[in-house]
């Protein structure tokens, strides 16, 4: 097969997965099998799938006072300030407090730079490179990730508040693109290999899907 120079051999007999990171399958050969067939995923999992965009939930049962503190902590990390007044000059990342309601509704438009800046929060406050402010309610600020994948699950979510905290001290629920990238393979009788003309290149991962009886070995780096 072309281009395996180095390549690893995974040895199976039911769907799994090959890789978790990225690659390229070149083949594969099958030893024996009975109405076998054969599919791969890009992803971690053999259900095609869009991503999930990771989320964290910030819940308050009382007011927010002034001093508290509210971090969004990633390659951007924001640590937002609850005032009850804007410092002068102005110390980015400040939010204005009133009642819970109104605090969560300043702290959203700080974090989208929305329309208020020296008002409702500090000037020189930036939007998140990484979250946007989504859903909002009297009591809850809902944030979410500006892209999907796992990587965003990684994100802490912490606090100084004694009347609000956040659902988890990191985003949750993050999840990959998984694609299709072949359609289903049926194998003619008896053992054989199958050289792709061009290697499969995967991005999130390789799954193999197998249905029938199959003893395999997939070739890919």
């Amino acid at each position: 097969m072309s281009e395996t120079r180095g390549a690893l051999y995974a040895n199976g007999t039911t769907s799994a997965q090959i890789k978790a990171t990225g690659g390229k399958v070149f083949g594969i050969s099958v030893n024996s099998h009975s109405s076998g067939t054969v599919r791969f995923n890009d992803g971690t999992g053999g259900t095609t799938g869009t991503g999930v965009k990771a989320t964290g939930v910030f819940t308050g049962t009382d007011v927010l006072t002034n001093g508290e503190t509210i971090t969004i902590d990633y390659q951007d990390m924001k640590t937002y300030t609850m005032v009850t007044a804007l410092s002068s000059p102005a110390v980015p990342n400040e939010v204005v407090l009133g009642t819970l309601a109104v605090s969560l509704d300043n702290l959203k438009v700080a974090i989208n730079g929305g329309a208020g800046a020296g008002t409702l929060y500090s000037t020189g406050t930036i939007a998140h490179q990484n979250v946007v402010a989504t859903t909002n309610t009297d009591t809850a600020q809902t944030i979410e990730a500006l892209r999907v994948g796992t990587y965003a699950n990684s994100i802490s979510t912490t606090e100084t508040c004694a009347d609000a905290s956040w659902g988890a001290i990191v985003m949750e629920n993050g999840a990959e693109i998984n694609k299709l990238v072949t359609n289903t393979y049926t194998f003619a009788a008896g053992s054989q290999q199958l050289e792709f003309a061009e290697p499969i290149v995967f991005d999130a991962g390789i799954y193999m899907t197998i249905g029938g009886t199959i003893d395999y070995t997939v070739i890919y780096n």
